[in-house]
């Protein structure tokens, strides 16, 4: 048996050259005679790997949980001879890894696998369980030609599994020989052991009735815009085994053949990916090995789109859930799915010339997550929320879309509700939503953020969504102001003795302040403040001004002060405090120049100003998670305008 192994690809040369002669004079060397240039060998286990890399296993990736350790050979243990492949699965808490999943590789360029119908092997379990999928096509390094069996069944005894090869004419050069992954879902987190022998290619001649689908045989229709891409899924073939049984795989979108009834309003190309080149409709359908598969992308491309307006605030001053402006935090999804009550569909993914944007279709509510597997969100330094809503349908009386924010999903959890009413919001176009935080009712808590709820209650059903992220709200400076109509706060004399040292007892806040301090030639003035934040202060520097005589801010509303910062695009707070801190108003404002004087103005006039106040706090880097050096801070000529 070993001897005719190691014939058969020399019969194929052989068989090859005689073609060759025969039709020369007829025609060019035809592809079969390439195809047979790489070997047809079909085992890939027998008693030991067939053809397979030095490395037999090459495993996922252990950054993304793979385990590596459970892969070998037991010679105890065979269906047929004396070895077969051994996978111990580790438990979802094991340190070096949670599941075990990999490839095996031909050794060499590839193999030519279309003579056959079917991968088989056989396998047993120490325990009933079920893999988590096994397969061929993937090789680590195009994966193009990659079938997948989804959750076999095993059993404490022997059984046989085949993998039916759609079109075997595509295997032409074929280096994934083997794939599977397994994990311990089906076993309650207990770690079992399976054994794997007798893998091979096979010419069953028992495997009919091909089925293809895409989209999973449905039929979708999406609306969408000129530039739109649209990635055919869902991609399957379903097979009748021997035994009767049906087996569905996942088929890569290289087996199929996508067409698009109208190219005038998308094309589509070999991957399934359409692109929408102009306005009205077409269906996009698929064959594979010459027959049609069930299911169909009916595009409504609605012509030419208006992005939602590009955000301009700093990053540094942004926590970014959804945008392209910026870098955004990790998000366990965009759509979690709260059955039975939700009916939300929804796409993350849509790209229309280069913008991402998210689709809600069938809107009830839907939450957007940052509290399985990604850190939650301490936002407690932000001050809105901002978002930009699209309603793809017409907005009648009485329909809203309702904002939730909750904090401390699961534990004892805080939450707040900020509702849009319909006449705020557009039919096709853009709206932008900046919303406080203080006005999400009953949310007192924002140190742990895990879901930001979107509810229409089924009021609107079809929306657009863009530009998600909360930020601080940063007044920018207003340079060379005009200080005619401005009155000076005199600061008593000796005003150093009137300085507050502490910070109302912030844990990591840690300041120096000093008067007089600024080295000749930089300012001449002799009332000049310096504030340090000390070396490895986690948080902020700050200073608190009480004043000689309370300054009733209703008339008086704009606050002024010059500012030299050793950095560009700190945030500057000052807070206004009534005698008991019974009314306290805070603003921001960002400076802009390094190591210069500039002159920073806090605008109060929008807020509650109607309170006599009587100390002045100015905090300097109290952004969490600024780097902890020692930096220095000078302010003068601090005024109020009249």
């Amino acid at each position: 048996m070993k001897t005719i192994k190691n014939i058969k690809p020399i019969i194929c040369l052989v068989l090859g050259a005689v073609m060759f002669l025969n039709l020369g004079c007829e025609r060019d060397i035809s592809d079969d005679a390439v195809e047979a240039l790489f070997p047809n060998t079909a085992e890939v286990y027998t008693d030991a790997p067939v053809g397979l890399t030095d490395e037999f296993f090459i495993s996922f990736n252990p950054a993304d949980g793979a385990n590596p350790n459970g892969f070998g050979t037991d010679d105890d243990v065979a269906f047929l001879g004396s070895s077969s492949i051994r996978i111990d699965v580790p438990s979802p808490n094991d340190p070096d890894g949670g599941f075990i999943g990999g490839i095996f590789r031909d050794r060499g360029a590839g193999r030519n696998l279309t003579e056959y119908d079917a991968l088989t092997f056989w396998a047993r379990g120490s325990t009933t369980a079920t893999i988590g999928l096994v397969g061929f096509g993937t090789d680590f390094i195009q994966d193009r030609f990659a079938v997948g069996l989804e959750n076999i069944e095993l059993s404490t005894d022997w059984r046989q599994y085949t993998i039916p090869i759609p079109d075997a004419s595509k295997l032409v050069q074929e280096q994934g020989m083997f794939i599977f992954s397994a994990g311990t879902d089906s076993t309650n987190g207990f770690g079992y052991t399976f054994w794997m022998d007798e893998i091979r290619f096979e010419t069953t001649g028992t495997i009919g009735q091909p089925r293809p689908a895409i989209f999973n045989g449905q039929d979708v229709t999406q609306q969408t815009f000129i530039g739109a891409n649209a990635t055919v899924s869902g991609l399957v073939e379903t097979f009748n085994l021997e035994s009767g049984q049906d087996a569905t795989v996942n088929v890569a979108s290289a087996y199929y053949t996508f067409s698009s009834s109208n190219p005038n309003v998308a094309t589509v190309d070999e991957a399934g990916v359409a692109t929408v080149v102009g306005a009205g409709t077409t269906v996009i359908t698929a064959t594979l090995n010459g027959i049609e598969a069930a299911g169909s992308l009916t595009l409504e491309s609605l012509g030419e789109f208006t992005p939602a307006p590009t955000p301009t605030r700093a990053q540094e001053n942004v926590t970014s859930l959804f945008s392209d402006a910026y870098n955004n935090v990790p998000v366990d999804f965009f759509n979690g799915f709260f059955a039975p009550f939700q009916t939300t569909l929804g796409q993350d993914d849509i790209s229309i010339n280069g913008d991402n944007i998210i689709s809600y279709t069938e809107l009830n509510f839907v939450g957007i997550g940052t509290f399985i597997d990604v850190p939650t969100l301490d936002i407690t330094n932000r001050t809105h929320l901002h978002v930009d809503i699209n309603v793809q349908e017409a907005i009648d009386p009485g329909d809203f879309i309702r904002l939730q924010i909750i904090n401390n999903v699961g534990g004892n959890e805080i939450s707040g509700d900020f509702t849009i009413t319909g006449d705020q919001l557009l039919s096709n176009e853009w709206s932008g939503f900046d919303v406080p935080l203080a006005d999400f009712t009953g949310l007192n808590s924002r140190d742990n953020v895990g879901l930001l709820f979107f509810i229409s209650d089924a009021t609107i059903s079809n929306i657009y969504v863009d530009n998600v992220y909360y930020y601080t709200e940063v007044i920018e400076p207003t340079p060379n102001v005009d200080d005619s109509a401005a009155t000076q706060i005199e600061l008593p004399i000796g005003f150093e003795a009137s300085l507050d040292y502490g910070i109302f007892g912030f844990e990591g806040a840690d300041s120096a302040v000093e008067a007089n301090p600024m080295p000749s030639g930089i300012n001449p003035t002799n009332t000049v403040i310096r504030t340090t934040k000390t070396e490895g202060a986690q948080f902020f520097a700050g200073t608190v001004l009480n004043l000689d005589a309370p300054i009733d801010f209703s008339t008086s509303q704009r606050f002024r002060m010059k500012v030299l910062s050793p950095k560009t695009g700190i945030p500057i707070r000052v807070r206004l405090e009534n005698a008991d801190n019974s009314v306290g108003i805070e603003l921001d404002a960002n400076t802009t120049t390094m190591n210069q004087w500039e002159e920073l103005e806090w605008d109060f006039s929008s807020m509650n100003t109607s309170a006599n106040f009587v100390r002045v706090v100015v905090f300097f880097e109290f952004i969490v998670n600024l780097p902890g050096d020692g930096s220095v801070y000078y302010y003068d000529d601090i005024q109020i305008l009249n």
